[in-house]
């Protein structure tokens, strides 16, 4: 039987597709045994209807953005812009319908999915991020907004 650590982190992995409440209110969010990571706002695009999470590798705190290759591929995605809290760019992430190739036999990422990643920082790391998907003319076709919390470590209980 799986201990109860990884039960929750495979629930957490598998919430990735309806992540962080996109409908565009603040109810919504995603919980990992680590990290809590709730919506605070959507744009009116639907390039991040997947929304976006923090969650932890080891002690890394990163960033997911999880991605139609349709929706990338209709709105000409060309790259998505991460900010923090007061606005400054933190990350630059490329984005292409092509890379599904190679994420295809990335564990997580479902058929037509892209699912990138950011590193931001050692846990405990908490913060509040707006992702903005950007086309091949520099126009912003959709946002999110999340915020989040990632722990110290938690123990088994």
């Amino acid at each position: 039987m799986p201990s109860r650590r990884r039960l929750l982190a495979a629930l957490g992995s598998g919430a990735v597709a309806g992540l962080a409440g996109c409908s565009g209110s603040n109810s919504g969010g995603s919980d990992t045994v680590d990290c809590h990571t709730s919506a605070v706002s959507h744009g009116d695009g639907d390039v991040l209807d997947g929304g976006a999470m923090a969650r932890v590798d080891g002690e890394d705190v990163r960033l997911v953005v999880p991605l139609s290759v349709d929706a990338v591929r209709e709105q000409n995605v060309a790259v998505l812009e991460v900010y923090d809290d007061v606005g400054a760019e933190g990350y630059i992430i490329p984005v292409s319908p092509n890379d599904a190739d190679l994420m295809a036999n990335k564990p997580g990422v479902s058929e037509g999915q892209l699912y990138y990643e950011q590193y931001l920082g050692e846990r405990p790391f908490h913060g509040r991020y707006t992702v903005a998907a950007r086309n091949g003319d520099d126009e912003v076709v959709d946002t999110v907004t999340v915020q989040f919390n990632c722990f110290p470590e938690v123990e088994d209980e």
